[in-house]
């Protein structure tokens, strides 16, 4: 078996200002592996170019893929290095079995949907009336949801306050990405908001529960959660009641299946989440959003509107605003040769 690493950088249609900075270019690997039969699966490591995130970054996965899981050895940690590679050695299987991985992962959770309703994340912007615009096309576009990253900054919390106040009826939330007090959370609190997401640290489950009991707002864990195990103990904690199921923070599909049974379990709502990703990760990561267990919209959006050009054929909405789910076989896109090379920086080939 032949495996590629191909690392390739691509702006974004539209900067996103979180709490932890802004991604502008999207630094991406990207996995191939080819069988001796010449069939090809793919996989992404949608790790960010600084560690900002989590502790994963391009540079360290790289490095990691490069020198020790392409080669067959175990490491502790680096999740999204590890997704990109499985993903991509199950994209293969899938595609000699003739099979998807819509199927694949309905085997497990149930009937899936061919469209999945969608939030609309929007960063912070500079003024308030330049957020209100933002929201009023996004919602135009179709999105059932709305998603605001903010900090516990009184700018961010007035414009937060003004979207609601403009938008009286809107399917709002925030995502603090682990930098609101509970000051801020108090605030929020009052705006009617779906969830309240990751205002804590990651780390710090303990200060979850406290603003989970202290407020009305359902808390949502993204960060916090890196496995089905942890999310057993931050709902025994009563730590929060969503949770954001990304593929690629848990380690892959099969780990994230495996924490959708668990949040299905213990009685949580849950969505699939979005890591800026191309065609190829964000196929694999609708396959989980289609599922019945998933009742929240994804952050999962179509194509373009991340990128002028996916290297894939563009993930799209229907004539609802609703993402289509890829049902071709494995992942149901391929990268296009011709924009892959354009956007390629680096590339290694291990046989």
């Amino acid at each position: 078996m032949a495996t590629d690493l191909i690392r390739v950088q691509m702006p974004l249609r539209h900067p996103l200002r979180s709490a932890r900075g802004t991604e502008t270019v999207r630094d991406v690997i990207l996995v191939r592996v080819v069988g001796d039969d010449g069939v090809a699966g793919w996989g992404e490591c949608s790790a960010l170019a600084r560690p900002t995130y989590t502790a994963e970054y391009t540079d360290a996965a790289w490095a990691v893929l490069r020198d020790h899981l392409v080669a067959g050895l175990d490491v502790v940690g680096h999740p999204m290095a590890v997704a990109a590679l499985r993903g991509a050695e199950q994209d293969a299987a899938l595609r000699r079995q003739n099979r998807s991985l819509v199927d694949r992962v309905a085997s497990r959770l149930g009937r899936p949907a061919t469209a999945v309703a969608r939030t609309a994340v929007i960063g912070r912007q500079g003024t308030v009336a330049g957020l209100v615009a933002e929201v009023a096309d996004r919602m135009a576009a179709g999105a059932a949801m709305v998603k605001l990253k903010a900090t516990p900054h009184p700018d961010d919390l007035a414009a937060v306050a003004e979207v609601r106040a403009t938008f009286p009826d809107l399917a709002l939330a925030v995502d603090g990405n682990g930098t609101l007090d509970s000051r801020s959370v108090t605030m929020l609190d009052g705006l009617g908001l779906v969830y309240i997401e990751q205002p804590a640290p990651a780390d710090d489950l303990v200060t979850s529960a406290r603003l989970a009991r202290r407020c009305d707002t359902p808390i949502a864990l993204d960060e916090s959660v890196t496995s089905a195990a942890v999310l057993e103990t931050a709902a025994a904690i009563g730590a929060g009641a969503v949770v954001n199921i990304k593929p690629a923070r848990l380690g892959g599909v099969n780990s994230a299946v495996e924490t959708i049974a668990v949040a299905t379990d213990v009685g949580w709502s849950m969505f699939v989440g979005g890591m800026l990703e191309t065609g190829v990760g964000r196929a694999a990561a609708l396959a989980l959003a289609a599922s019945p267990a998933c009742t929240l919209p994804t952050d999962l959006g179509p194509s373009d509107h991340y990128f002028v050009r996916d290297i894939t054929e563009p993930i799209l909405v229907d004539d609802r605003g609703q993402v289509l789910v890829p049902t071709g076989t494995g992942i149901g896109v391929t990268p296009i040769d011709a924009v892959l090379d354009e956007v390629t920086v680096d590339r290694l080939t291990f046989s």
